[in-house]
């Protein structure tokens, strides 16, 4: 007769269970909203912030284009300056 040895059922490692401390924040990822001392709205964000003195001179580089575009034409450097804001303020922004 031949002996038959049962085997050992494989058994799974069990799963490790997540601590209630251990959960993951799901607010940290969440942008805050724009504001005053937040003009570009990263918070958050890997990116730093934008200083007022770095969005004023991109606005300043920016309106410097427009006028190049358009021949340095005298009499619209507040046009150009105002045109230049809103691109910079809508491209932090968005």
């Amino acid at each position: 007769m031949a002996s038959q040895i049962a085997k050992p059922a494989a058994s799974k490692p069990a799963k490790p269970q997540m601590e209630a401390s251990a959960q993951p924040a799901t607010s940290a990822a969440t942008p805050k909203p724009n504001s005053a001392s937040n003009p570009n709205g990263l918070l958050g964000s890997s990116l730093p912030p934008v200083t007022v003195a770095m969005r004023r001179t991109m606005i300043a580089e920016a309106a410097y284009y427009i006028a190049q575009q358009r021949g340095f034409a005298e009499g619209r450097a507040m046009d150009d300056w105002l045109l230049a804001e809103g691109q910079i303020d809508a491209a932090l922004s968005g």
